[in-house]
């Protein structure tokens, strides 16, 4: 018999780093849901009845009640609104319901488990366009094991984000600008952080075009609005939507008031400048809890502090890896996500369990990818995995638990 050549010995040890990715994952967040189910206290806001049941808590009851009676909106109302959450993910739940014979909950967390498994295939696809194939096999672990991974069991649209902006880079890359601006412009319907890697992609596009434009100055300037307009239709399509139905095409924002409270811009800059996010919460719960001692306040959201803390300084790190590297494209479309996070948290909400929404800066993956590419002794890599899979397994516990924030 033929022996077998390098080339299938690579493949076939990267198709194990990619199966070892996705067992990793799931070990994590179920083993994570069991912990949290079984034998984690519970929060403020827990969700009585089976597992399955538990898992539609937080934002899944918006999602899921927006995909069974549709929006409602009250101008200036002091309580919160479904019309905040984007359409793409309750109008999928809501179509399935049609062809599929299982409830909208059921339906919700198999869209996020399938897309969740779509998103690391794809990731893997995107990293080998990128990185050499230990260091895309890497970083596809590191991006599997994100603890934000969490929640792709729930009715989150958090995994179809990703895949969407994992086929965005992909076309980006294949040098396909109208294909990169159409899966963004789909994904500015899913959520507020893809309008700005929308942005950013929009940004590089223009870029390109306006580098290609040989004398053409005009033509390139269509070609540019016309990326631009189909980069941002989705958003679009949802505001077109509001303005149908409640006559105004920025009730989505209108709405937001009672979330992201009430400071004044000089409050809002302060916390930006004092860099609230990164130490405005209380970590002395999690100290008492380190130290085996007692403590009156719950842990959970000193956890959570601590571990948005960290995920904004990996973002950041990951913006000086890019720069490094050169990736300016890559830089171009990370820095309005950071930045408009960054934002969101010290002018808005503070540092609670929200960083899954920067699991679309898939650069920061990528950037993991660059620095195990350029270390000579990876003695750093068992221990930061065994990290993030620890942060997967307790974001999975406290979900289920009903710990939040607080």
């Amino acid at each position: 018999m033929p022996e077998s050549s390098p080339s299938a010995h690579k493949t076939d040890k990267h198709r194990l780093w990619l199966l070892r990715s996705i067992f990793l994952s799931a070990l994590a967040i179920y083993g994570g849901t069991w912990l949290g189910y079984y034998l984690f206290s519970r929060g403020l806001d827990p969700v009585s009845g089976s597992i399955a049941e538990a898992l539609i808590n937080w934002d899944a009851k918006w999602y899921v009640d927006i995909a069974t009676h549709g929006y409602s909106y009250i101008p200036h109302a002091d309580f919160g609104q479904n019309i905040i959450f984007f359409p793409l993910y309750p109008a999928l739940c809501k179509g399935l319901s049609f062809i599929l014979p299982f409830p909208i909950p059921a339906i919700g967390i198999g869209l996020a488990i399938f897309f969740g498994l779509l998103s690391v295939l794809l990731f893997q696809r995107l990293a080998k366009d990128w990185l050499e194939p230990d260091s895309a096999a890497f970083a596809t672990l590191s991006y599997a094991l994100y603890p934000a991974t969490a929640f792709f069991i729930s009715a989150y649209p958090t995994s179809l984000m990703n895949c969407l902006a994992i086929a965005t880079l992909i076309a980006l890359r294949q040098q396909r600008p109208f294909q990169a601006a159409f899966w963004a412009g789909i994904g500015t319907a899913s959520g507020p952080l893809m309008v700005f890697f929308a942005f950013g992609i929009w940004l590089v596009l223009l870029g390109r075009v306006w580098a290609d434009r040989q004398n053409l100055a005009l033509i390139s300037l269509f070609k540019g609005l016309s990326l631009g307009i189909i980069a941002c239709s989705g958003l679009g399509v949802f505001m077109a939507y509001q303005w149908y139905l409640f006559q105004t095409p920025f009730a989505f924002v209108v709405a937001h008031g009672p979330y992201i409270g009430h400071l004044s811009p000089l409050d809002k800059l302060r916390n930006i400048v004092e860099l609230f996010p990164l130490w405005g919460g209380d970590y002395t719960p999690l100290v008492h809890a380190l130290l085996l001692e007692p403590t009156v306040l719950n842990p959970a959201r000193s956890v959570y502090f601590f571990m948005n803390a960290l995920i904004l300084l990996g973002n950041f790190f990951a913006l000086g890896i890019l720069w490094w590297k050169r990736q300016w494209a890559l830089l171009v479309i990370s820095i309005p996500l950071v930045f408009a996070y960054l934002w969101f948290q010290g002018a808005a909400q503070g540092p609670v369990s929200t960083y899954r929404l920067l699991y679309v800066n898939l650069p920061l993956f990528l950037a993991a990818g660059w620095i195990y590419q350029s270390s000579v002794r990876k003695t750093w890599v068992l221990p930061f995995l065994g990290a993030e899979m620890a942060a997967l397994v307790l974001q999975a516990a406290f979900f289920i638990s009903g710990h939040w924030a607080f």
